[in-house]
């Protein structure tokens, strides 16, 4: 990060209000708030501007700001916009809250944001651009693909898989070893026993298989 710990965030709602809080528990300073919908223009979000993203990617590298985040919780978005900020010449960074417990030898992605109440323990793998939720664990030796959110709660066990672009929903477990697949929606509560192929819905407990695409 540049010296004056400048940074910017890509979305304006209730998540980048999370997200925010993090970098300035950090020590960064949130110079903006990019958005894509021009009504939320000269918008106040903790003191912070919402600016409208096509003009602010223009012009934030010219007042050295080079670092964002991408604060958007719907995953698919979440990546497109990072592959865009990336195309402009600006760097990922990731935010992990102070009160989340995260081990030495975990591998934590760029653009990745870590709430408070987490916990990472030994030789997990967290990818790019993933969200872990408030209170969520991810136990030893999982695997947690790019552009993933855990929701608030989600408990992984070791060893465990989730495949790129997967939401698990509040308060749902995956067992140690299971294999979810990439874009599954596992519903809130929800208990997975059994590996879920991609493109799967599942709900229920044990989750169960509602939807295929």
């Amino acid at each position: 990060m540049n010296q004056r710990g400048q940074v910017f965030l890509y979305g304006s709602g209730g998540h980048a209000k999370v997200v925010m809080d993090i970098l300035r528990l950090k020590g960064a300073a949130v110079v903006a708030l990019l958005d894509d919908d021009e009504s939320r223009t000269n918008l106040d979000v903790m003191g912070a501007p919402v600016v409208h993203s096509d003009q602010a990617l223009q012009t934030l590298k010219d007042q050295d700001v080079l670092y964002g985040i991408i604060a958007i919780g719907a995953n698919r978005i979440r990546m497109e916009k990072a592959a865009l900020i990336r195309s402009r010449g600006y760097e990922l960074l990731s935010a992990v809250h102070p009160a989340a417990v995260i081990a030495d030898s975990v591998s934590l992605g760029l653009g990745t944001v870590v709430m408070a109440g987490s916990v990472v323990n030994w030789d997990a793998e967290i990818g790019e651009n993933v969200i872990l939720n408030t209170g969520c664990t991810v136990d030893h030796d999982a695997r947690i693909g790019d552009g993933v959110h855990l929701s608030p709660g989600v408990n992984v066990g070791g060893g465990a898989v989730i495949g790129e672009g997967s939401h698990i929903g509040i308060g749902a477990s995956v067992l140690p070893g299971a294999s979810i697949g990439a874009n599954v929606i596992v519903g809130g509560g929800a208990v997975v026993i059994k590996d879920l192929p991609s493109g799967a819905t599942a709900v229920g407990v044990p989750a169960r298989i509602i939807k295929q695409a």
